[in-house]
């Protein structure tokens, strides 16, 4: 193994991950003159895109057709202003783009809602490598060593006052202080999901799926989430919409709610009459807010965004002392705030009362592989058993409870150094987002207990993970 010691540096400081959260991570690290920053990550040369908002060097029909599952304002402040000032060159960068989304955008636009699009996903990637590296360039400015390794970490060890970093080609980094960001857990599996007619997860395998569905083939996905809107706009990306078709299926059988933007915005203001003494009475008071925010006319979105920011200015502590009980509310809430792309969800909507796409209320089992498709087992509203003849097959269920977790952090929770709650599910870390060995800090989209803090919301939002890092970093100076 070779060995990247930080040399006559005063302090080494390691970010493990190349997305969003590990790009907040170098915006805000405490360096000095000096002092070494060192990325690693498959993709750290484009650090802050990550997976979700990753390009690919040949360009591919879908790759511009994915869409935020937010509006632009409400993801990121900072985007929505780049976004005014880029808007020239995204319209002549998605001009004559399938399925068509810039007639849709300039017709917002015009409506005063440039700040309220549901922008592609590649798009907000631009913004966030730009917003990255300039980060790491003023860093430089400042006297601090940068050091990009494109390489992901496949572990982690204590050598005396340091920690050692393997990565998968065999180097080893050391360093003092050592940030992890990741990302989530994998998609969990169905029993069947990878044949010649099936496929574990939508990204990566479009290729196959476009292939089939040129053939004339129709392809059901396994949930009714952001990942199944996905392959609509990948079908809409390779074939004119009369000849797609297209089935979902999930135990609830309903998508999210579409976060609609209008002018002027509005963001709801809860004030909940707390502290409350158990989840079920919380919850509650949530339920009776939201219905009446409604009531007032307010939209999902700015229900969403208004609760989200009340919950990250007060704490759910100071609504719900009970930390155990506190535990029992985020996943719920992750359902009452669920929201999606718009655009997306009209479309799919749009195409159900043409018979393109639908809906099946079903829980699935297992897919069963055939000679020119797949079977999807599952079982009904009322138990009972079903078989449903599918071309193709992309799972698109989400982590669910199965935690499939990267290598490397799944070394972090084998050593015992972060916890996976098993009330919220999720990740649970210290204050300031400190695991239980000093100087390595880990925040992920599944972390849910902070310290002496549940978070009251999924933290599957980049604004809500900015905040998180941004207040780590300001406790740690």
């Amino acid at each position: 193994m070779t060995a990247v010691t930080p040399s006559s540096k005063s302090l080494c400081h390691v970010i493990v991950g190349d997305g969003l959260a590990a790009g907040a991570f170098a915006e805000t690290v405490h360096l000095d003159s000096g002092d070494e920053l060192v990325v690693i990550g498959s993709a750290a040369q484009h650090l802050g895109r990550g997976i979700a908002y990753a390009v690919e060097p040949q360009e591919a029909p879908w790759q511009f057709a994915y869409l935020l599952n937010s509006p632009a304002n409400d993801i990121d402040k900072g985007f929505a202003d780049w976004l005014e000032t880029h808007w020239d060159k995204v319209q002549e960068q998605m001009a004559g783009r399938q399925p068509d989304w810039l007639s849709r955008a300039n017709r917002a636009v015009e409506q005063g809602l440039l700040r309220g699009l549901n922008v592609p996903r590649a798009i907000f990637g631009d913004y966030l490598e730009e917003r990255s590296h300039a980060a790491l360039d003023a860093l430089r400015a400042k006297g601090v060593t940068v050091t990009l390794i494109s390489e992901d970490a496949t572990g982690i060890e204590i050598e005396g006052d340091q920690f050692a970093i393997m990565t998968e080609r065999g180097q080893v980094v050391l360093a003092d202080r050592v940030d992890v960001a990741t990302g989530g857990p994998k998609d969990q599996r169905i029993q069947g999901d990878d044949s010649a007619f099936s496929a574990p997860t939508l990204f990566g395998n479009e290729e196959r799926i476009a292939t089939h569905l040129k053939t004339g083939g129709d392809v059901w996905c396994i949930g009714t989430n952001a990942t199944m809107l996905d392959v609509l706009r990948l079908c809409q990306s390779v074939l004119p919409e009369d000849q797609i078709r297209m089935k979902a299926c999930s135990p609830r059988g309903v998508l999210p709610a579409a976060l609609l933007p209008r002018v002027p915005g509005n963001v709801t203001q809860p004030d909940l009459r707390g502290p409350f003494e158990t989840a079920e009475d919380f919850l509650a008071a949530v339920e009776q807010a939201v219905q009446a925010a409604f009531d007032a006319g307010d939209l999902m979105g700015e229900i969403r965004a208004g609760f989200r920011n009340y919950f990250l200015d007060v704490g759910l502590s100071s609504l719900l002392p009970n930390m155990e009980e506190a535990r029992k509310v985020n996943r719920k809430l992750g359902h009452v705030f669920r929201g999606g792309t718009k655009d997306t969800i009209q479309d799919f909507h749009r195409l159900t009362e043409t018979g393109v796409t639908e809906v099946v209320k079903a829980r699935v089992t297992s897919i069963e592989p055939r000679e020119d498709g797949a079977d999807i087992l599952a079982l009904d509203a009322d138990g009972q058993d079903m078989r449903l003849n599918a071309g193709f097959v992309v799972n698109c269920s989400g982590p669910g409870g199965a935690f499939i977790l990267d290598p490397f952090t799944q070394s972090l929770v084998d050593k015992g150094w972060i916890s996976i709650c098993t009330k919220t599910g999720g990740f649970e870390v210290g204050t300031n987002l400190n695991t239980k060995v000093k100087g390595l800090r880990h925040l992920s989209p599944a972390t849910t207990v902070i310290g002496d803090e549940v978070l009251a919301m999924p933290a599957y939002d980049a604004h809500v993970l900015r905040a998180w890092i941004g207040r780590a970093n300001e406790g740690a100076c």
